[in-house]
């Protein structure tokens, strides 16, 4: 008897496994269908309304950011996509807070605010990335060479009155700037109090005022080499103040930045390799995004990656390894799950 009741209920939940198999299996609620190895776990939509914010337009983040939005309609059709003109601490607010989906920004500055660190006054720990869009952002402290300043140890110990401009305020570029300042014994007050000045500009229009004869120095976070900078060195005697190991390691702590060298044959005027740090800059959204649409983001990169490499000279070499490597920003689980389904994770 015992026998025959065990035998009834491997029988009866036999079925059930039956059945819920051929319920998983039926294109109900919970199991969309797949199209072309797309993931079974979530609802890879059909289309995607998502808006862009980054940077200023006619920069290298408004064209990369309305590319985003194309190669989306492209894959997508029938999506809504929208750019938005932005500012990087900015960005990652409104991402963070739900009211834009997709941000481009620097991881440090997202690292800086999943720990709630200046400029943000909170723990934003919802930001996952999505793609790496370029690495190798490099501090940029450029600098007219008839101040006769080669490093930051001859600006601290000259006391020297430099009129500097920074990019943005609050902005990862001028924070890295201040860092990089801060590490070598200078802050804005000393400049100052040095009768020097410190602001907060565009590269475009800090370049003009250096030709000007108004500014000496302007300090950024940017790929090597800068058209910016290549431009102005055609007039301009300029120069780029390398910072020390001890100074590197500080910055680094500090920011998640990495060491890297801007190499001397970037730049025409430069004699020696300037040891310096560099940052990554990456298309990022909030746990808000369903996990469909990151991998429909991903998957239309992937699908259109010839064509978004020729967006910006800055995307040119990118690759669907390189979009993986966003430390120290988690990946969003969807984004994770298209990386792992192409074998670069």
């Amino acid at each position: 008897m015992k026998r025959k009741f065990t035998k009834l209920i491997s029988v009866i939940l036999s079925i059930i496994m039956a059945m819920s198999l051929v319920t998983a299996c039926s294109g109900g609620d919970k199991a969309p269908a797949e199209k072309s190895g797309e993931a079974a776990e979530f609802k890879v939509p059909d289309k995607i309304d998502v808006t862009i914010v980054g940077g200023s337009i006619g920069g290298a983040w408004a064209a990369i950011g309305e590319g985003v939005g194309e190669v989306i309609r492209r894959s997508y059709s029938g999506s809504n996509t929208a750019y938005e003109v932005g500012q990087e601490a900015a960005n990652i607010a409104l991402v963070s807070a739900g009211k834009i989906q997709l941000g481009i920004a620097h991881t440090g500055l997202i690292k800086m605010a999943s720990e709630g660190k200046a400029p943000f006054n909170k723990n934003m720990d919802n930001l996952r990335a999505l793609t790496v869009l370029y690495g190798e952002a490099a501090q940029h402290f450029l600098i007219k060479a008839d101040t006769g300043i080669k490093n930051f140890d001859d600006l601290r110990e000259k006391k020297y009155p430099l009129k500097l401009n920074l990019n943005t305020a609050d902005s990862f570029m001028e924070i890295v700037g201040k860092e990089a300042l801060k590490a070598s014994g200078i802050t804005y007050e000393d400049i100052k109090a040095w009768g020097g000045s410190v602001d907060f500009m565009s590269m475009g229009n800090s370049i003009d005022l250096m030709r000007d004869g108004k500014l000496q120095a302007y300090s950024n976070v940017i790929q090597v080499p800068s058209s910016h900078i290549v431009d102005a060195s055609t007039n301009l005697k300029l120069d780029l103040l390398p910072l020390s190991d001890e100074a590197i390691e500080k910055v680094n702590a500090e920011l998640g930045t990495y060491k890297t060298v801007i190499p001397k044959d970037k730049y025409s005027f430069l004699e020696n390799d300037v040891p310096t740090v560099a940052a990554t800059v990456i298309l990022f959204a909030s746990t808000d995004l369903s996990d469909g649409e990151a991998y429909a983001i991903v998957k239309s990169l992937d699908e259109n990656l010839s064509y978004f490499k020729g967006i910006h000279a800055s995307l040119a070499d990118l690759d669907l390894k390189k979009m993986t490597e966003v430390s120290p920003v988690l990946l969003h689980p969807g984004a994770e799950k298209y990386y792992k389904e192409k074998g670069v994770l």
